[in-house]
């Protein structure tokens, strides 16, 4: 999503005139509703949690009135949204919402490294150009006017995919359904076969047509949308999955008995609460999700794996620049046979990581991983771009600078391949310093952390993260 200007004005009109003893309560007599075209009306009334006839205590007004801003923004419609009291009669409250619509249809050129981090590529890989993925996304949002989202990828590179994936998502207190669909294809010609000392080890051959990894996959799920804060999913996925002679040879149990496919229907529930303030860089409030998924119903007989993944995160907003947060977040796997080398990922992917471990995997069935931050907001400006340019969002360029501390806790049990990588089934402590670099109102947040782990290594790692 592009720039989202966070306005919130609330006047009071008459107030001086009234006092706590002769007012205790205000009843909301009208909601008005501006400045959308393509959001359909009825969304926007159903995410919020005030309605026409509604009383509330008269202490409570702010609060309510800055959380049911929060939950249209979080909806990603909108760059501008700003909630008055238009007007004041005795009891009575007029309440005004006038919106600015986001731009919504975004043709998005790609370039992006298939490595697992910007170190791993730059150092493990020598910035090898080859492991870069170049294409184009297509990105329509509000394709309907109920904040449905389009997505069609097609890349070219290390990863040669082809994806298209529609989410109409619940939305409100009166909308509580919605659903996903699925599809995608992708291939390379370079893969992991193995984990040795925790690092990946490749086989690669870019100069024959042959691909070494193939991945199809289709998928619906069902959204049930309890409340504003509880969201239910329901997922049937098929996924096929093929690998080379090459990879079978260097490792006969990467899909287990040398088998070169695995095709296998999953099952996934999630249940999800969510409270905080932000979705995209969240400050106070808390979120917890719990997955049970099912690998395998029988069918093919590839896999079968249940296992169950929660976490908890907590944050909490000491002053206005100071807040705290601690992720918990662990998986257990109920079925306790081998697993396929390649089902085996555990930490080292993406968000789940020990800082500190950046160059390393830890695979394993089952893990633990802690992690708090000391979250420190420096600046928050704006800085002038092109003044007379029609695009408001080229006007000026949204900064904000944040100052962290960390320090993070994990362990990884892995029963069938810990042989050769000493970081599996060992306690894992990082912790470091960092600044993170928000810009356009959390739609590009650009990550620099200096961490040690307690094997005394260190080094300064970028990370960096696009929310649209």
């Amino acid at each position: 999503m592009i720039p989202r200007l966070l306005i919130f004005s609330i006047f009071f009109l008459g107030y001086s005139a009234l006092s706590s003893a002769q007012i205790t309560k205000v009843c909301i007599q009208s909601i008005d509703i501006i400045g959308h075209k393509k959001t359909n009306t009825a969304l926007i009334e159903n995410e919020l949690n005030i309605s026409v006839g509604d009383s509330i205590p008269l202490e409570v007004l702010m609060p309510t009135l800055e959380q049911n801003q929060r939950f249209l923004v979080n909806t990603l419609l909108f760059n501008q949204v700003t909630v008055k009291i238009a007007k004041w009669e005795g009891q009575a409250v007029h309440i005004l919402i006038v919106l600015k619509e986001s731009w919504y249809i975004f043709p998005l050129p790609q370039f992006e490294l298939a490595d697992r981090n910007f170190n791993v590529w730059w150092t493990r890989h020598h910035r090898d150009i080859r492991r870069a993925n170049l294409g184009m996304w297509l990105i329509w949002r509000n394709l309907t006017g109920f904040n449905d989202l389009v997505k069609v990828i097609v890349q070219f590179g290390y990863t040669r995919k082809f994806e298209l994936d529609y989410t109409l998502p619940p939305m409100g207190r009166k909308r509580k359904f919605g659903f996903n669909v699925n599809a995608l294809y992708s291939d390379n010609k370079e893969w992991a076969y193995n984990t040795l000392d925790n690092k990946l080890v490749f086989y690669t051959n870019f100069d024959i047509p042959e691909r070494q990894f193939q991945r199809i996959r289709g998928g619906l799920t069902g959204y049930y949308r309890r409340t504003l804060f509880e969201t239910q999913r329901l997922g049937l996925t098929f996924l096929q999955l093929s690998i080379g002679d090459s990879i079978v040879a260097y490792n006969p149990d990467f899909f287990l008995d040398q088998r070169k496919t695995q095709r296998s229907f999953n099952l996934k529930y999630t249940y999800t609460l969510d409270k905080r303030d932000l979705q995209v860089y969240p400050l106070n409030g808390f979120y917890f999700e719990a997955t049970l998924e099912k690998q395998g119903l029988g069918i093919f007989k590839d896999i079968n794996q249940l296992q169950l993944t929660a976490n908890f995160n907590y944050y909490l907003q000491i002053w206005k620049f100071l807040s705290v947060s601690t992720k918990l977040k662990g998986r257990y796997s109920f079925i306790r046979s081998k697993v396929p080398y390649y089902n085996n990922q555990a930490l080292g992917f993406e968000e789940n990581l020990v800082r500190g471990y950046q160059y390393y995997v830890i695979n394993g069935q089952d893990y633990l991983l802690f992690q708090t931050d000391i979250n420190f907001k420096v600046l928050d400006t704006k800085i002038p771009l092109f003044k007379k340019f029609p695009v408001n969002y080229l006007q000026a360029l949204p900064l904000k600078i944040h100052l962290r501390y960390h320090i993070d806790f994990g362990y990884v049990w892995d029963r069938f391949y810990a042989q050769g990588n000493q970081l599996s089934n060992t306690d894992l402590i990082g912790t470091g310093i960092g600044v993170d670099f928000i810009f356009y109102s959390y739609n590009i947040i650009v990550q620099f952390e200096y961490t040690f782990n307690k094997s005394g290594e260190k080094g300064l790692y970028l990370r960096y993260r696009f929310n649209f």
